[in-house]
């Protein structure tokens, strides 16, 4: 979740480093982080759909930095709370994920224990799947060593020209869904990412998790508070105007609800604006659920 004047609110995490993982000797996570002048960079250029889309887990890789980086189901949780809220639909999908290097000509498979649940381990790997865009993001991506010695950052991808797998995938996908077997790869220096779906329930992924209403709470408010930095972001000159172009009618709606209020940050990290003067109010409570 989101830090806030150098203090740590509570977190809701879960390590998800699959068995295939444990199985490769000196397997390190690292740590998650991605600089703030990055996102600045980003936000600076990006067409406006990927503005939208990539911000959010662009702030949470920032609001996690220092923390152990095999945490995709939490992720993927959080995201899913913050994608909703502003109106994109975003599923939490367990995959398989093989990384090829192409100049050394090796294989490494991670995940290849089955999207199942062993304890507070996750024997699979995570990444959130929007259908509406044909987008997947993988922001724990860095955690295996492989990609963060070539290119420590997220996976945005985008499925065109990237599926593969039988004819029932393909007709899931026209229908918004990604069938298991399906397969989105992806390019990255000197590596070739495989990414196989091995269920299209995210309630596989998530329910053990969600099912604990104390924790569920802390998912959602992870989601609201990065959000609601977002919107600290897409609401600066130079930058709104893009954001206001993007086709997704209930960001536009919570960026004319929060116009230039000041926002107000408790000590754990919860966000509110202040829409009227003396008033303090959650973005979840701006607009009516979607």
């Amino acid at each position: 979740m989101p830090k806030s004047k150098g203090r740590k609110p509570k977190r809701s995490t879960t390590r998800s480093q699959g068995r295939g993982a444990r199985a490769h000797s000196g397997y390190n996570p690292g740590q998650l982080g991605i600089p703030a002048q990055l996102i600045a960079n980003m936000v600076a250029a990006a067409p406006p759909d990927q503005l939208v889309e990539m911000l959010p887990p662009f702030l949470w890789l920032h609001h996690s930095t220092g923390i152990r980086a095999d945490l995709c189901v939490s992720a993927a949780i959080s995201l899913h709370h913050a994608y909703d809220l502003i109106g994109i639909t975003a599923r939490p999908t367990a995959v398989e994920l093989v990384i090829a290097h192409r100049t050394r000509g090796t294989l490494t498979r991670y995940g290849s224990g089955g999207a199942s649940w062993d304890g507070e381990q996750f024997n699979a790997h995570c990444v959130l799947w929007l259908p509406g865009s044909g987008r997947w993001v993988d922001a724990t991506v860095m955690q295996y060593p492989e990609v963060r010695a070539s290119m420590p950052l997220p996976v945005i991808g985008r499925m065109a020209g990237s599926i593969g797998g039988g004819p029932a995938s393909r007709a899931s996908l026209a229908e918004g869904r990604l069938a298991a077997g399906t397969h989105m790869t992806v390019p990255r220096e000197d590596l070739i990412l495989d990414y196989t779906v091995l269920t299209e329930d995210p309630g596989v992924v998530t329910d053990p998790l969600t099912a604990d209403p104390e924790r569920a709470a802390l998912f959602r408010s992870s989601g609201i508070n990065l959000i609601s930095n977002a919107l600290e972001w897409w609401r600066r000159p130079g930058i709104v105007e893009r954001a206001r172009t993007a086709p997704y009618p209930r960001l536009h709606a919570l960026l004319d609800a929060v116009g230039q209020a000041p926002v107000h940050v408790d000590a754990d990290g919860n966000r509110t604006f202040e829409t009227t003067p003396g008033a303090r109010t959650r973005i979840d409570e701006l607009l009516p659920a979607a």
